[in-house]
């Protein structure tokens, strides 16, 4: 073998083929126009990666899509797809459990879906809690390929939220005020009630630790962080909802807010915790937590952190918010019921009900009942008078037996004033972001005992109502 000349090996293999391979296809290309065939090369498209553009295995979807068409959110790929997308979003948060999708609004384009999670920041040892948002999902027209847009906001996909028993009157929660600029968060000072056995309670009980809340506040010279949302006692319910406490409701239905918030000031708890969330908890502000409800405000008046946490436990009754202002603090925190004024939409009415009257009527209160009750009524008022009578224990037999005697009226001859063509109820709806809102027992309580303290001569028959009603003019 002649040692100058190259093995032949793999190298001059494919060299010799890659030569005939070349004279094979040009003599195609010859006879193919000489017989004037049409010569097309179409190269196999690549896979697409990723659930985010998976395609559809429906021979009619892969035809085309209708952009337009509501969007399949029980699609099980479009159900991992957000739970990927959630997951990716929220590093910081720890998923318990999600929930089906539901078709959002509008619904071609938007999946609603609730989940059960727990940050990073909250403790172990307590119960996760539930949020629920609107994915906004875009289709491929061609492929009917899913990508998620985006995730909403805190609560922005109120369809997947599971309704409550005797819920009606669910909120809808109008928009959060703008999100303050970090130097306006980082340059005031807060105070937080966490937890607490002050919910579902009577409204009594919850205005008596709200303004022991508020009280604290002002002497710290703090923003208070407040839940503007309410769960009211089921006894405020309408006969027939099942006898249940009621969440849902939202402090501006039967407080000023507005007013309450120029005597002290107040930050609505979500709006604060996603300011917290971005700058709070990256270590740039500090925090004081403060668990017993024994340590009087004079003990932390001087600190400085930005933010003053009191922590409630779970036993009842010493988790009420308002113990804060018992023992050491009673003597410096003196809660102050002018800062409590009723809403501007229950006074509009008890402004109605009396201009509908005399200018000079007397009323009664009454909370009893039993034979003899309509002569207490009468002996504590003159005959010939004009007299509304307000309380638990006005029945229409009552109202019947006393019209013998004297002109009578009683709340529920002007339920027109917030009927469902009322501007009551058209206000409320608004506020209510669009959810009719039911006219409850305790606004029925407010407005009856407003136009019972306008009469010019006042009678109270037996014992007003139990734990009576916070008097704003005090």
């Amino acid at each position: 073998m002649d040692p100058s000349r190259p093995p032949l090996g793999r190298g001059s293999f494919l060299s010799s083929s890659v030569h005939a391979a070349t004279a094979l296809l040009l003599l195609l290309v010859l006879l193919a126009t000489l017989l004037r065939l049409p010569i097309s090369i179409t190269p196999r498209a690549p896979a697409p990666a990723g659930l985010a553009d998976q395609r559809s295995q429906d021979p009619q979807q892969q035809a085309g899509c209708d952009p337009a068409s509501p969007l399949d959110c029980a699609d099980p790929r479009l159900f991992h797809l957000m739970m990927r997308r959630a997951i990716d979003a929220f590093p910081a948060v720890h998923f318990a459990r999600f929930g089906r999708p539901v078709p959002g609004d509008p619904p071609s384009s938007s999946c609603d879906m609730a989940w059960r999670a727990r940050s990073d920041s909250d403790d172990p040892s307590k119960a996760t809690t539930k949020d629920y948002r609107r994915f906004a999902v875009a289709r491929d027209p061609r492929t009917c390929a899913y990508s998620v847009l985006s995730i909403g906001e805190y609560h922005s996909g109120p369809n997947a939220r599971k309704p409550r028993r005797a819920a009606t009157n669910a909120t809808i929660a109008p928009p959060p005020p703008p999100a303050l600029s970090r130097s306006q968060f980082t340059r005031g000072s807060y105070l937080a009630y966490l937890g607490g056995g002050d919910r579902c309670k009577p409204m009594p009980h919850y205005l008596r630790s709200l303004l022991c809340a508020l009280a604290e506040a002002r002497y710290l010279n703090r923003t208070l962080v407040l839940d503007l949302t309410l769960c009211l006692a089921a006894s405020y319910a309408a006969a027939g909802t099942g006898g249940m406490p009621e969440e849902g409701k939202r402090l501006a239905f039967y407080v000023d807010v507005d007013h309450l918030n120029s005597q002290v000031p107040i930050i609505e708890q979500s709006q604060f915790w996603a300011d917290w969330d971005r700058w709070g908890v990256q270590g740039q502000l500090r925090a004081r937590l403060v668990e017993d409800t024994r340590i009087p405000p004079v003990k932390f008046s001087k600190v400085r952190d930005t933010l003053i946490v009191r922590k409630f436990g779970d036993v009842e009754p010493g988790n009420y918010w308002y113990n804060v202002c018992e023992g050491e603090a009673k003597g410096v925190l003196r809660p102050m019921r002018r800062v409590i004024q009723w809403a501007p939409s229950l006074m509009h009415i008890v402004d109605d009900i009396v201009s509908r009257m005399q200018p000079d009527f007397d009323s009664v209160h009454i909370d009893a009942n039993g034979e003899d009750l309509r002569r207490r009524v009468e002996e504590g008022l003159n005959a010939g008078r004009q007299v509304y009578v307000a309380g638990e224990g006005v029945n229409s037999a009552l109202v019947e037996a006393l019209k013998a005697k004297l002109t009578v009226h009683h709340l529920d001859e002007f339920e027109d004033l917030w009927g469902t063509d009322s501007k009551w109820f058209l206000e409320m709806r608004r506020l209510n972001g669009g959810v009719p809102v039911e006219f409850d027992g305790y606004m029925r309580e407010v407005v009856d005992r407003e136009v019972f303290l306008r009469g010019k001569k006042k009678a109270e028959v037996l014992r007003i109502i139990q734990g009576g009603l916070p008097k704003p003019d005090d």
